[in-house]
């Protein structure tokens, strides 16, 4: 359930990232393999959970669950975020919308 009590919004939007568990954290890339997107919210487990914005820049929040996680993450997902390339992450610049 997301914070709000209703089903996680957009769960679904967020199956088409590459998910990449690393140091008791849960990060999503845009791409699948290295070098790495890095500009996608990303969540550290152990109770609460908190989902913290890309490179610890803010904490967006703390909750109780793995599903309330999951829809804070959603709910701070850019824009432009899509479907995971296969491949390395671009060059700054070098990727068309």
């Amino acid at each position: 359930m997301a914070p709000s009590g209703l089903p996680c919004p957009g769960v679904l939007y967020w199956r088409v990232l590459f998910p990449f568990p690393s140091h008791g954290c849960l990060t999503f890339r845009r791409n699948t393999q290295f070098p790495w997107s890095n500009d996608l919210p990303f969540i550290a487990c152990g109770g609460p959970y908190r989902v913290y914005a890309p490179r610890y820049e803010d904490l967006l929040g703390e909750v109780a669950t793995p599903q309330q996680a999951a829809a804070l993450v959603v709910a701070h997902l850019p824009r432009d975020c899509g479907s995971a390339i296969d491949g390395p992450w671009p060059e700054p610049g070098s990727r068309t919308g």
